[in-house]
């Protein structure tokens, strides 16, 4: 790595570029017909790009990356490869709309604060030199193969019956955690897919803060009994598997579970794992869409500035599982929106019509140059 700032800030920002263009390309598109999706990322990118170099460094003053990173390799951990995306591209999102209304907020140093701590994360949490997912064929690696043993040792076999049982529960904690987190695909993260000792190959699930947890909206899925479940997916030989940064399963042919063979679920709630049976898989489920069916009713009565907060929180929150990691997340104000200019607001909270746009434009182009002047990208 360049040991001057601008060429490594660079280099880094044209790694993040060419996996960002494909990911976001690859993505389905989604327009939210009950909250103002688009505008709550804005939202929360202008925070990201004015915050996060000092948010970092509280960070870090802590605990260097690289321990973050490796303590990341874990099963309920969401400081994972979603996240470590989310970082990176919120901030870098926002520093091209804040270079719009204000370039003189840009310096090579506060990028650089971000970027760094986004590269040596990375890779520690990826165990090598790994930046991305796409890096490795879009697999990531976050476990050993003690954890993947534990992780097996639970795995019994699934039938037709089970299969679709498992399968309407997988449906449901994914419905209940995309409204929980404001119609975001970002409260369950896979990694993968591994090799068993067997020969097995598998995909690790983590659902994350299904029930009552810092996002204040959230007594309304109070009555969930986990806040995280790991489920352990172990799939047919003949599926073709991969997982994208987004922490998304990929596959040919397309239906996996319909290829599951084999089946464990954990909590890591105590800090440690612990079994959970297809039962209290069950209720778990039932009791999440439960919470989904109020939590809708409870935003439809919010206005849209409520909304906006609560999503964008959701989004500028992506370091607070780092921050957790390192012991210093109640040193840091989360409030969001919180420095969005006050003229600001209005203009990208505004409800307007999207044109059509270019499908081949670079929506993470960036300036040559981290402290250059409006004009690029």
């Amino acid at each position: 790595m360049s040991p001057d700032p601008r060429e490594r800030v660079n280099a880094l920002i044209a790694e993040v570029n060419a996996v960002s263009k494909v990911l976001m390309r690859e993505r389905t598109s989604y327009d939210s017909q009950l909250i103002p999706v688009r505008q709550y990322v804005v939202v929360s990118c202008i925070e990201a790009f004015l915050r996060y170099p000092e948010v970092i460094e509280v960070i870090t003053a802590a605990m260097s990356p690289e321990e973050i990173g490796a303590k990341a390799r874990r099963p309920g951990c969401q400081a994972d490869s979603v996240f470590l995306w989310g970082v990176v591209n919120f901030f870098l999102i926002g520093r091209n709309i804040m270079g719009m209304v204000d370039p003189s907020i840009d310096t090579v140093e506060r990028t650089d604060t971000v970027l760094d701590f986004w590269s040596r994360a990375s890779r520690a949490y990826r165990g090598g030199d790994l930046l991305h997912a796409a890096d490795a064929g879009n697999r990531i690696d976050a476990f050993d193969e003690v954890i993947l043993a534990e992780l097996a040792a639970g795995v019994t076999p699934v039938d037709d019956e089970r299969r679709a049982v498992l399968r309407r529960a997988n449906a449901t904690l994914i419905n209940h955690l995309f409204l929980l987190y404001f119609d975001t695909r970002v409260g369950h993260g896979d990694t993968g897919p591994y090799r068993l000792a067997d020969g097995r190959q598998v995909i690790v699930r983590d659902f994350f803060r299904m029930g009552r947890s810092d996002f204040w909206w959230s007594d309304v899925a109070s009555e969930v009994p986990y806040s995280g479940l790991t489920a352990v997916l172990v799939v047919d030989d003949a599926v073709d598997l991969s997982v994208t940064d987004y922490g998304t399963t990929v596959s040919d042919p397309e239906d996996y579970l319909d290829r599951l063979t084999g089946f464990a679920l954990y909590t890591t709630d105590g800090g440690r794992l612990e079994p959970v049976g297809d039962d209290r898989l069950v209720a778990t489920a039932a009791a999440a869409k439960a919470a989904q069916r109020e939590h809708y009713r409870a935003i439809v009565g919010m206005d849209r500035d409520e909304q906006i907060a609560c999503g964008a929180y959701v989004y500028f929150t992506f370091l607070r599982p780092f921050a957790q990691i390192a012991g210093v997340v109640d040193q840091i104000d989360w409030t969001c929106p919180r420095d969005t200019p006050a003229d600001l607001y209005p203009l990208v909270t505004a409800d307007v019509e999207t044109s059509e746009h270019d499908a081949d434009a670079d929506p993470f182009a960036l300036y040559d140059a981290p402290d250059a002047p409006p004009g690029g990208g």
